[in-house]
């Protein structure tokens, strides 16, 4: 179980990419061509309801349930970019059983009764957590974005996107090539997260399904978007 709780704590960092991705189309403007990850980005955020509409998005809370042979699992998100933080909170069973919390640019860890703080090179990859939409961070914060062809994603040709963080970690997603929307993530530490049931709100389209695949699961865990709320009044105590 200890193992399953910290998969989903990193699901968390992942999950939160969901809703869109980065910047503004420069097809028109500067001419790239499709397949180039530029590109690729901007028709997706075209696809979710345009530059304009992310941008208005200073800060989100998104809360996920899953359910595990009868249990259930709630994990609540609250990014704020306006200032720079972020807690990420999972539940089990109806009890707090671990919680991320990102501020002032430090970074600490609770779980199991006890906390511990996050190494500051750790620290400054959960920076890029605080905004709803990350992907508009990226050439900011110094990440990398590199095209490798295409490939099926349940039977849909979807461009292969690898992003490498300042530390060298790599991130692959999948975009539909027809759509656009983003339909899977693929990491070492999460396996696979699979999107769909994409809907609106506030002017931007979310994946309300996510499907992870990990070796370190029994099974396929079906998670489900409850909540999801932007530029709320957010406190103090939202980040304790």
């Amino acid at each position: 179980m200890k193992k399953f709780l910290s998969l989903w704590v990193m699901v968390a960092f992942l999950a939160t990419q969901s809703f869109a991705s980065i910047g503004e189309s420069t097809e028109a403007s500067t001419g790239t061509v499709e397949n180039d990850p530029a590109s690729v980005i901007a028709k997706y955020i075209q696809a979710v309801g345009g530059a304009e509409n992310v941008a208005k998005i200073k800060n989100s809370i998104m809360v996920m349930e899953a359910s595990l042979q009868g249990a259930t699992l709630v994990m609540k998100t609250v990014a704020d970019s306006e200032n720079h933080r972020m807690m990420q909170e999972t539940s089990f069973m109806g009890n707090v059983a671990s919680k991320t919390i990102f501020k002032d640019g430090k970074a600490k860890a609770m779980a199991m009764g006890q906390e511990q703080a996050i190494p500051d090179e750790m620290a400054e990859m959960l920076k890029i957590q605080t905004y709803a939409f990350p992907e508009t961070q990226y050439e900011a914060m110094g990440y990398t974005l590199e095209l490798q062809g295409t490939e099926k994603i349940k039977k849909e040709d979807a461009h292969k996107l690898i992003i490498t963080a300042p530390n060298g970690m790599k991130t692959v997603e999948y975009y539909s090539v027809e759509s656009g929307l983003k339909l899977r993530t693929s990491s070492e530490a999460t396996g696979d997260i699979t999107y769909a049931n994409y809907q609106e709100k506030d002017g931007v389209k979310i994946p309300m399904k996510l499907t992870i695949k990990s070796p370190m699961l029994p099974m396929e865990l079906e998670t489900v978007v409850k909540e999801v709320s932007f530029n709320s009044t957010l406190k103090d105590s939202d980040f304790n």
